[in-house]
């Protein structure tokens, strides 16, 4: 249980560095600037930059908000586009680093259940060998051999 604690504090640092490093990196420009400096209408990116942050809070992104300009959204088809591609872009991306630190916390209750297993197995070894030995007598054997 241990491990499983330090682990999700760990995650827990994790989502909130990724989410510190992307606001800063925020200051520095957002995707939709740079998508205009690459030749996209200023609507396709204000509609990227929307649609990216509402994505990032569909994904379960607690700093990220939904942003949608409605009228943009049923009159002009860039904004559209837009909207949806950084939606779909940024949606995904969330959920897929959701997943990451997931399976990285279900690999290290694994590793702790493992472990846990492992300890039971050898005091019911050391019981099945020795089986005059009360607990404390086990539990010293067993600190003799870690």
């Amino acid at each position: 249980m241990k491990t499983y604690t330090i682990v999700k504090n760990i995650a827990l640092l994790l989502v909130t560095s990724t989410a510190v490093v992307s606001l800063l990196a925020g200051c520095g420009g957002t995707e939709g600037q740079r998508l205009m400096q690459e030749g996209a209408s200023p609507a396709y990116a204000q509609g990227f930059d929307d649609g990216c942050s509402s994505g990032k809070k569909a994904a379960g992104d607690m700093f990220s908000q939904f942003h949608k300009n409605v009228q943009e959204f049923q009159h002009n088809s860039d904004y559209r586009q837009g909207w949806n591609d950084g939606h779909e872009e940024c949606r995904s991306e969330g959920i897929s680093s959701m997943q990451q630190q997931e399976l990285v916390i279900e690999e290290e209750r694994a590793i702790d259940e493992h472990k846990r297993t492992e300890q039971m197995n050898n005091r019911d070894m050391i019981q099945d060998a020795m089986p005059d030995l009360n607990q404390q007598q086990i539990d010293n054997l067993n600190r003799l051999g870690h």
